[in-house]
């Protein structure tokens, strides 16, 4: 049994002796993607329920534990390319394992084991100790003031086209100390998923004549640590600039400064805008394309993407968005991410419905589109596409076109009953 089972056993082995202050919410949530433009299967189904629980144990002392399952059917990548590549002529590559992975026990459901349907999200005990806020466990954490890319963030997620995705989980202890009445002082111990690699984060906030100004320090393990600054108040309209220095093998600064604006129309609307640079990104807007995300490891070479490595692949991007409410239980968003180096960008268009008080419908559409140029990151070019590897023997260099991989648009409805 793996240690999140034993870990989410004992804590509800805790619940019955203070069954009668439990406090259960959560929802359940159905989901379908249309993708175009793509070959193979274009539509995918997700199901999910998600049920929290929150009990106290004793005086000031709180366990939250959040459970999720969810199945999903249809579209699903790794079948997708295996798919491609027998139709181009690769099946040996298939067949020998350097790529796509083994099948699933249950392919229709792609599962083989309870931990690929269901894991525990949250599971953390709140503890209030004088003017000691400590939360120690499974947890959601994110810093920073900026829209969607946070440079100070020490265990950064961009959720940028997935607005229905709560933030993943971290294994942590923090403690967020009050220093006088408008500044205070968060630390964080972390250990990532494997529980073998340590980290540590801090941050100062301080606070004057209406300015937030806060110092953040982390360490990820070896070459990932950073150190930042982030800004933010109020002038006629609000703004923030937030920064971090990567100290890394490849040194890099990472900026984000924007402004945003609310007015009364209708029920409210939002303006904002924000500048994003990544330091670490491709000047040259070829070397960002798509190519490059198949080009850094051979196909099936595993996991080696590093979870602290920035979102995007450019090095200048702008992001501007607003938000409408129409009415009471009608609202709706709209974000582009531009990158200003190669002209591509997508735009993500969101509208919800509050159908009754415990269910909710959404919708929503990640759109790629070139405002110059023939195409980039986010709307690859043709030959973006194509590329040929020498993975050794037996196999020899191979060739292959994922075109059909990546789609032209993508759809995406769901509806979430709450409880």
């Amino acid at each position: 049994m793996s240690p999140r089972w034993l870990l989410l056993l004992g804590a509800l082995a805790l619940v019955p002796a203070t069954s009668s202050a439990q406090e259960g919410l959560g929802f359940a949530e159905l989901r379908g993607s249309l993708f175009a433009g793509v070959d193979g299967q274009r539509f995918q189904f997700v199901e999910r329920v998600r049920p929290s629980l929150q009990t106290p144990l004793a005086e000031r002392v709180l366990l939250v534990a959040t459970v999720e399952a969810g199945l999903a059917q249809g579209r699903w990548s790794q079948g997708e390319l295996e798919r491609l590549l027998r139709e181009q002529g690769l099946g040996t590559l298939v067949d020998s394992g350097a790529c796509c992975g083994p099948a699933y026990a249950n392919e229709a459901l792609r599962i083989d084991r309870a931990d690929d349907y269901l894991h525990v999200d949250r599971l953390y005990l709140d503890a209030y100790a004088g003017a000691v806020d400590l939360r120690v466990g499974r947890q959601a954490l994110n810093w920073g003031s900026a829209r969607f890319f946070n440079p100070t963030d020490p265990f950064p997620e961009v959720l940028l086209a997935e607005p229905w995705r709560p933030r993943r989980g971290v294994n942590a202890a923090r403690a967020l100390i009050p220093l006088g009445e408008r500044s205070d002082v968060s630390v964080v111990m972390a250990l990532n998923d494997a529980l073998d690699e340590p980290r540590a984060a801090a941050r100062l906030r301080l606070n004057h004549a209406g300015t937030d100004f806060a110092l953040v320090g982390a360490w990820r393990g070896e070459d990932r640590g950073l150190v930042g600054v982030d800004l933010r108040g109020t002038l006629g309209v609000g703004w923030w600039v937030e920064a971090a220095y990567f100290p890394g093998r490849r040194a890099h600064v990472e900026l984000a400064v924007g402004v945003d604006a609310s007015f009364a129309v209708l029920e409210q609307a939002t303006l904002y805008a924000q500048y994003y640079r990544n330091g670490a990104g491709a000047r040259d807007p070829s070397q960002a394309s798509a190519a490059a995300l198949f080009a850094t490891s051979p196909p099936g070479a595993g996991p080696q993407a590093d979870p602290f490595a920035p979102f995007t692949r450019g090095r200048d991007y702008a992001l501007v968005g607003v938000s409408l409410g129409v009415l009471p239980e009608l609202g709706g968003t709209v974000f582009l991410l531009q990158n200003l180096n190669d002209g591509s960008g997508f735009a993500v268009p969101t509208l919800s419905y509050n159908v009754l008080d415990w269910l909710d419908a959404s919708v929503s559409a990640q759109l790629p589109y070139s405002l110059w140029g023939a195409g980039g990151e986010f709307r690859p070019r043709p030959e973006d596409l194509r590329f040929e590897r020498d993975l050794g023997p037996p196999l020899g260099t191979v060739g292959v076109d994922l075109a059909g991989l990546v789609p032209t648009a993508t759809f995406t409805f769901w509806t979430r009953a709450s409880f």
